[in-house]
Order: structure tokens, then C-alpha cells, then sequence
């Protein structure tokens, strides 16, 4: 039975020492490393740790304040921490006329549907910022020698870099 144990541990033994090999390179030794194998294990513990960092700062939320506030078509859309629910894409058609408010927010208002880019028709409101208290209101217009107004078919609120 204990000859049994030693060839389970003898069959054992290469598994664990691929798994240790990164704490090899770590640990003192009697006799050294190979450089290469140490300094690629090294290389991929730093890339395994920024890959969890950057996750983790992406999964921050965002820190709107009550000052931040969209209005679509002179009502409130959202506000402050609300703001967050609503980042991305929007619908809303036949509106022309956006308020933004706060240094944290800013609405793309688009002519097509699901945000869609088209030529001169897309227009940011919101000044990102933080230096002035002042919403930067929005009608839609374009045109040169006749100006018109036109209408957002979607719009899509973003967080100010």
C-alpha cells in the first residue's frame, strides 16, 4: 500500500511543479532558474493583474451629481443618479429641443433611429463643463441660407470625459 502512495505522488510530481513553476522564480534557491521561464511567468502574473484592475475600474459606477439633468423636450428625462439608468441609446422621436445641465452628462442627438449617424445632423448639448453652473439649451436647426428645424429621432446620453 505504501508503494501504492509513492507512484501516486511520483505521478503527481510534474503537474505540481508546472503549477508552481511561476513561485519558483520567486522563492530562494539552492540552484538558479532558468531566466526566460522566470521572466515570462512574470509577465503573465503583471498581465493577470491589470486584466482584474482595468474589470474593476470599469465596473465603477458613475457619480452623477444633483446638478446633472437632461430635459427632452422641456420635461426632465432624468436627473442625478437617475442619469445612470438612462446612459446609452434612446428613442424619441419628433423631438427638436434638449436642455442639459451639470458638468457630468451630455446628450448626442441624432436624426436616425438607434443613434445613428447622418452627415451634419448629429449634434452634442451638454458643455462638459464644470467650470460654469450654466444648461446649455438646444434647438435643433441646420440649413445655411434658410435655417429649419429638425427632429431627433433618437438620442443618446453619455457621461462628460
Amino acid at each position: 500500500s505504501s508503494s501504492h502512495l509513492g507512484s501516486r505522488d511520483r505521478a503527481l510530481a510534474p503537474r505540481l511543479q508546472r503549477r508552481s513553476a511561476f513561485f519558483a522564480c520567486a522563492a530562494p534557491q539552492k540552484r538558479p532558474q532558468n531566466p526566460m521561464k522566470c521572466a515570462a511567468s512574470f509577465a503573465a502574473a503583471v498581465l493577470a493583474l491589470l486584466t482584474v484592475a482595468t474589470d474593476g475600474a470599469r465596473i465603477k459606477k458613475e457619480a452623477f451629481t444633483v446638478n446633472d439633468k437632461v430635459y427632452v423636450d422641456g420635461a426632465l428625462f432624468a436627473e442625478g443618479s437617475a442619469i445612470e439608468d438612462n446612459l446609452g441609446c434612446n428613442e424619441h422621436s419628433g423631438t427638436s429641443s434638449f436642455k442639459v445641465c451639470g458638468c457630468g452628462v451630455k446628450v448626442l442627438a441624432y436624426m436616425r433611429t438607434e443613434c445613428g449617424l447622418y452627415q451634419s445632423y448629429d449634434t452634442q448639448i451638454g458643455q462638459c463643463d464644470c467650470s460654469t453652473s450654466a444648461c446649455e439649451e438646444k434647438t435643433l436647426t441646420s440649413g445655411y441660407s434658410e435655417p429649419f428645424e429638425w427632429k431627433a429621432n433618437s438620442f443618446k446620453i453619455a457621461t462628460c470625459p
